[in-house]
């Protein structure tokens, strides 16, 4: 396929990113989204973890406390990300600035 027609079907404008990061709005406008998608990847697989952990322990008081602590503690950090989340879109509101695109 010619190059120029492939740049000018899947260029970054026409999927909605910018086309270069030029600034540290565009940076976080990219990375923020990401974040949080990851995080609750992360956390999807830290409570499978946990879980697995929480059902292979036997009985064993030591290894549920520490499946427990792993579920808790995902659920915290996922806790801690979405409301840094909406912290951010607060901001937005409030001062009436796009932060996240």
């Amino acid at each position: 396929m010619n190059d120029k027609l492939l740049s000018a079907v899947i260029s970054p404008s026409s999927i909605g990113l910018p086309a270069t990061v030029t600034s540290l709005g565009n940076l976080l406008s990219l990375l923020i989204p990401a974040v949080v998608s990851l995080a609750g990847i992360a956390t999807f697989i830290l409570i499978l973890f946990g879980g697995f952990r929480y059902l292979t322990a036997g009985g064993d008081e030591k290894a549920i406390g520490e499946a427990v602590k792993i579920i808790t503690n995902a659920v915290i950090g996922l806790t801690i990300v979405f409301g840094s989340w909406w912290a951010i879109r607060i901001i937005e509101t409030v001062f009436g600035i796009r932060v996240v695109q």
